[in-house]
């Protein structure tokens, strides 16, 4: 036996011998939860009650009832929702009067100062009604065309006041008068050829108001007066001829528009492939490439590789940057911190890679990046000069000066881009993005090529040139003869 039909039978009096029927379930149980039957929607016990129906009661689940419900009943929103016994429920206790004041000032109405039932934001339904129903009287009571005001309403087919519906009537006029030369004459440039009846287009725009409602100066022929043309035949003609010009003359334009845009492209693809293969043979050219700690404002270099465009290596070292490598950047190039124990600074090896870069072309696959970090480098290395001079100025002068810190940066960024400046350097990601053409329609250009170079300075300079020899491939040769020619060398270009 269920809990439900127990408890039932526990409270069934002694003089009855059948059950009560508001006590006895409807129909069976679909399922049982912890020994509590679950019943579908109106199949419950009809005395048992929801803690929703219960507080409307002004009622409390207590405690024991919330932990042992006698039922359940399956909803399709809120899942399977306990029900309890209302009897065994407790009262609640009567609310404070200031918190019926409260209560009863949240329904109260703005206008009327009558309470409502439900909680107002402004004024009830009532005055609302009642507000819009007096707009309603005093729009009816004013002119549409003057804003006049008087005792009773105007018509309803126009609501204007005598003055304005004459004035009406005569623009209504006008606009026909107008439309009906223009259906009913050549629109022909200096033809006054008549074309057909105004009784019939009166006849036509009695059906048809709509014509003149807005300037309708767009439509096709066919609608302003089906059956007739606008023109007569020698002025249709010759308007037929002339929008056949016209399109032919837009279709010239457009085709050759289009073909000095394919002119252009194709010169500029030439270009860039002749710019990759003059790179590869010249001897001076340099591919640059640093791995860091991360992709933010503050990520420090920790490994600097610059290789000639014969592919030979003349710079390729770790940098210690002074702070821990983060483990995502590791498990990208696989540089951690432990490896750089020992690894010379940014400081230690500037010397060396002035020396290499000045007064040479230094290309870079996506140079913003690897400038943005060259100079965060540059500032940190002038910004520790700077510090020292400062703290030199003021061991020797006995005071420190103002805003010392502010200047040091501000001397220090001056001079890293004075640095920069002072360098060349070419991008490769966008022309060798623009060599392969995977366009995308999202960004309005073509997409970034990856570089597949294993995440290493070394290897992803030596990537950078596979890119420029898959360019330049059709002109590698003329240039690696013009360079021999010229006393250089074309080893490692082909």
């Amino acid at each position: 036996m269920s809990t439900t039909t127990a408890t039932a039978a526990e409270q069934i009096p002694s003089s009855r011998t059948e059950a009560d029927p508001a006590r006895v379930a409807r129909g069976k149980p679909l399922t049982h939860t912890a020994g509590v039957p679950v019943y579908r929607w109106g199949q419950a016990p009809e005395y048992l009650r929801t803690k929703t129906q219960l507080v409307a009661d002004r009622l409390n689940v207590t405690e024991a009832q919330e932990k042992s419900p006698l039922a359940y009943v399956r909803t399709r929103e809120y899942g399977d929702v306990p029900l309890h016994d209302p009897a065994a429920a407790e009262r609640m206790r009567p609310l404070p009067s200031s918190t019926k004041a409260k209560m009863a000032a949240r329904r109260t109405c703005s206008e009327c100062g009558k309470v409502r039932k439900a909680i107002l934001r402004g004024p009830c339904s009532v005055c609302r009604e009642r507000a819009e129903k007096e707009r309603q009287r005093l729009l009816a009571r004013t002119c549409a065309g003057c804003d006049t005001v008087r005792e009773r309403p105007y018509p309803k087919e126009h609501r204007r006041c005598a003055g304005c519906r004459q004035e009406q009537l005569e623009k209504k006029r006008a606009r026909v008068e107008a439309w009906l030369v223009e259906v009913t004459v050549c629109a022909g440039d200096d033809c006054t050829k008549r074309l057909g009846s105004k009784k019939a287009a009166r006849a036509y725009l009695k059906a048809h108001d709509w014509l003149l409602r807005p300037e309708r100066t767009d439509l096709p022929d066919s609608m302003w007066w089906p059956g007739w043309s606008r023109r007569c035949t020698p002025c249709k003609t010759a308007y037929d001829a002339e929008q056949e010009r016209r399109r032919a003359e837009y279709q010239a334009r457009y085709e050759r528009e289009q073909k000095e845009r394919r002119a252009a492209e194709a010169r500029a693809a030439e270009a860039r492939c002749r710019w990759a293969a003059a790179a590869l043979a010249d001897p001076d050219v340099l591919v640059l490439d640093t791995e860091t700690t991360g992709l933010g404002e503050d990520a420090r270099i920790v490994e600097l590789a610059v290789l000639n465009s014969r592919g030979e290596v003349l710079l390729d070292t770790l940098l210690d940057p002074g702070v821990p490598v983060p483990g995502e950047a590791a498990d990208i190039h696989g540089i951690t911190t432990e490896a750089l124990v020992g690894a010379p600074t940014f400081s230690d090896i500037l010397v060396r890679l002035t020396g290499l870069l000045d007064g040479r072309r230094t290309l870079i696959y996506n140079d913003v990046y690897d400038i943005g970090r060259l100079r965060h480098e540059l500032t940190l290395h002038y910004l520790d000069r700077a510090a020292r001079e400062a703290a030199g100025e003021a061991a020797s002068t006995g005071t420190v000066p103002e805003n010392s810190r502010k200047r040091a940066v501000a001397e220090a960024a001056k001079q890293a881009a004075a640095w920069l400046d002072a360098m060349h350097f070419e991008d490769v990601m966008i022309p060798y993005s623009d060599w392969v053409g995977d366009w995308s329609e999202y960004h309005g250009n073509n997409r970034w090529q990856p570089l597949n170079g294993g995440h290493r300075a070394a290897g992803d300079c030596r990537a950078v040139l596979d890119c420029l020899r898959s360019m330049g491939r059709n002109y590698v040769h003329e240039y690696t003869t013009a360079a021999a020619g010229a006393g250089g060398t074309s080893e490692g270009t082909t």
